[in-house]
């Protein structure tokens, strides 16, 4: 399978919203409990085919373990989400490091947006987006990230993922 990672801050939703005011900045943060660091896993094999034929390609990022996430953070420690250094080394090389201040679209526009489709719960987790370097690993590859406020390293958001073999009676097949 041909593995990318994506690295991204991720929100954990706290109540019942739908429908948010992407300019409430009050409203959006209070449906945020906590932050998490996600590796985004995408098996681009799968998707492309799938995509190639017009189909859903859920499945590209539905594989066990392909959505690694670090211990929850609190608002206390990150009180900016826009405001957040990302970072991710594969075998010791930084291939992804970025600040969220650099988001397409800001988080009041993402639950706007996401909201409007589909009421979030307690305990859901919505990915916001990852920064330039999305790459490929490999089986044996080490994955590292991590997140920094104000320039101190946040122990809580650390992640390490040994790359492996999940083994079982998935094949890929172009079909």
């Amino acid at each position: 399978m041909n593995l990318h990672y994506e690295l991204e801050l991720a929100l954990v939703i706290g109540k019942t919203v739908r429908d948010i005011d992407e300019n409430d900045t009050k409203g959006w943060m209070e449906a945020i409990d906590a932050y998490l660091l996600a590796i985004d896993m995408t098996g681009r094999n799968v998707q492309d085919e799938a995509k190639k034929k017009g189909l859903p390609w859920s499945i590209a990022k539905g594989f066990d373990t392909f959505l690694p996430v670090s211990g929850p953070v609190g608002k206390d420690v990150i009180t900016d989400p826009h405001n957040v250094e990302l970072w991710l080394s594969v075998n010791g090389e930084v291939k992804q490091c970025d600040n969220t201040e650099l988001m397409l679209f800001r988080i009041g526009r993402q639950l706007a947006d996401i909201s409007k489709v589909m009421t979030l719960e307690k305990g859901d987790i919505v990915l916001t987006g990852t920064p330039k370097g999305v790459g490929s690993v490999v089986t044996g590859d080490v994955m590292e990230a991590g997140l920094r406020v104000g320039g101190k390293e946040v122990e809580k958001a650390r992640l390490r993922v040994e790359v492996a073999d999940r083994g079982g009676k998935y094949v890929f097949a172009e079909t």
